[in-house]
């Protein structure tokens, strides 16, 4: 699927992968391929994207993440790189 992660600032990610896991107020969730469109609200934490070539991790704080069809899209105040 789709991924593009983006910042105040600028996109900071933009590619396939294959899975996408990220925590929201009520607790940590995961977008496999064919999710059903949904929108969740993200905290300060870690956002692993798994990816064909392996895991990116990224530190985000408060923002928000849009499920489409085959297409995520992730606002975030900020976004670092991760350990």
């Amino acid at each position: 699927m789709k991924v593009r992660l983006l910042s105040a600032e600028k996109e900071v990610f933009s590619g396939e992968a294959e899975a996408v896991y990220a925590r929201s107020p009520e607790g940590w969730f995961g977008i496999l391929s064919g999710h059903a469109p949904a929108a969740f609200g993200l905290v300060d934490s870690p956002l692993r994207l798994i990816t064909a070539s392996g895991e990116v991790v990224f530190q985000v704080s408060s923002g928000l993440v849009h499920v489409g069809r085959d297409e995520v899209v992730i606002l975030a105040d900020e976004v670092k790189p991760g350990d």
